[in-house]
């Protein structure tokens, strides 16, 4: 007796994770109209047809078999990250970001399909690979695989092509601080290391025989994707793609030990990224969070309009289409990043109370896919779902109250945007797809 994964016939559907799946985006579309009334009247009807197109693409991969995801999930993730390369070299330039591809009639935004991407190969990878007692650091990093000094390489000439870019563009404005062009030391320490480890690497390959897991570890497949769509740049979205991915593999199971250890090089790993990555108003968003007297009328402003407005809402809030931060165009990006901002304040603190409660079962009903799945890959695939609707809301709430840095990230099912709305939808149905019951042959 085998167990397929093809759904059974009259399966039960999970219709209270479809019905709050429901409630919120049509919740969010009532947000919108208000939201957008002064600027753009009819985004809440352009809404609507990407939460219908979201809803046909979630209920197709609800009833794709598991085994078919499972096959998928090594070719999307290929074809995500070239088209994260492709959105570097020919990608529409919005707001100072490369962030989207213009295909016509619409755009697309790649970094959405990389959570997806990273939700279905972390679930093929570790359910494919598992290690008694939990995973080591050794089984993750692999520290002597020749993808590390490639990828070495690869940030030396990313570092120095911005230093460039950032060089000229002082120059062309006539600043008085104009960054270094040639940032030898940098490159030079990048390549010497690179060049002893791929030597150390060549000698363990050859010592050892081919092995893809000599090659490629599995911190590798977690970073092609978030590097990628951290220099478009991202912050917000790249956050998500490696929050997703330790999410994966925290359920799958990690040795105490190494985690204690990996969360110090976490911290190792933010301050090298605070120095060499991240761009100047990235950073000044963080100093601006941790003082935000410091620039409220550049850097601060967002996050100061928004926590006016959220304040502003009390209990009950001003009521629908009165809300003055909002009707009055204060709060910045009100129907993208700051969707709660306007629930705050036209529905107070109960309306985002009751938002959250929703949020909070939704995530709760999509772990249920991880208890009632009958194979690894299933569970994996829907903590990954789920733990995307949380880091997603998480940051989002965090942001527009003043308690995290604001680093773009849209609220689930709120926010509007074509690529979000079908990507959280897709991930909602991968966590249905996980716990529909399987016929057995």
């Amino acid at each position: 007796m085998t167990l397929s994964t093809a759904p059974e016939s009259g399966q039960r559907w999970p219709l209270g994770l479809i019905g709050v799946a429901a409630l919120i985006p049509l919740l969010g579309v009532l947000n919108l109209s208000s939201a957008a009334r002064a600027t753009m009247p009819d985004l809440w009807f352009k809404q609507l047809l990407w939460l219908c197109a979201g809803f046909v693409a979630g209920a197709a991969v609800a009833r794709v078999r598991g085994s078919t995801l499972e096959l998928l999930a090594y070719p999307l993730y290929g074809v995500t990250c070239a088209l994260l390369v492709a959105v570097l070299v020919i990608g529409t330039p919005i707001k100072g970001a490369q962030r989207w591809l213009d295909l016509g009639a619409f755009n697309m935004q790649p970094s959405e399909l990389a959570k997806l991407a990273m939700i279905l190969v972390g679930a093929r990878y570790f359910s494919r690979f598992e290690m008694p007692g939990g995973y080591t650091l050794a089984a993750l990093l692999r520290p002597l695989n020749l993808s590390r000094p490639l990828g070495l390489i690869a940030f030396a000439a990313y570092r120095y092509v911005r230093t460039r870019a950032e060089h000229d563009a002082a120059l062309a404005a006539g600043a008085a601080d104009i960054p270094d062009v040639d940032p030898t030391w940098l490159t030079a320490t990048l390549v010497g290391v690179a060049v002893i480890w791929g030597v150390l690497g060549a000698f363990d390959l050859a010592r050892g025989g081919f092995d893809a897991k000599r090659v490629v570890a599995p911190i590798d497949i977690v970073m092609v994707p978030f590097v990628l769509v951290l220099i478009e740049p991202d912050l917000g979205t790249a956050s998500i793609v490696l929050a997703v991915a330790a999410s994966i593999i925290l359920f799958a199971g990690m040795r105490p030990r190494d985690l204690a250890i990996a969360s110090v090089g976490v911290v190792g790993v933010a301050v090298l990224a605070w120095s060499f990555v991240l761009h100047d108003y990235q950073r000044k968003r963080v100093t601006t969070f941790l003082n935000p007297e410091s620039d409220i009328q550049g850097a601060g402003y967002h996050a100061a309009q928004s926590i006016i407005a959220v304040g502003s809402g009390e209990l009950t809030g001003k009521g629908y289409l009165h809300g003055t931060q909002t009707q009055l165009s204060f709060l910045p990006e009100n129907h993208t990043d700051f969707v709660f901002s306007v629930l705050g304040e036209e529905w107070g603190f109960v309306g985002g109370v009751l938002l959250i409660l929703l949020l909070f079962a939704l995530i709760a009903l999509m772990l249920r896919g991880a208890r009632r799945a009958t194979d690894r890959f299933s569970a994996l695939m829907a903590v990954g779902a789920a733990s995307m609707i949380f880091w997603h809301a998480f940051i989002n709430i965090g942001m527009v109250i003043g308690v995290l840095p604001v680093v773009g990230v849209t609220l689930p099912l709120m926010s509007y945007g074509g690529s979000s709305m079908i990507t959280k939808i897709i991930a909602i149905g991968f966590a249905v797809n996980a716990q529909l019951p399987r016929k057995v042959t």
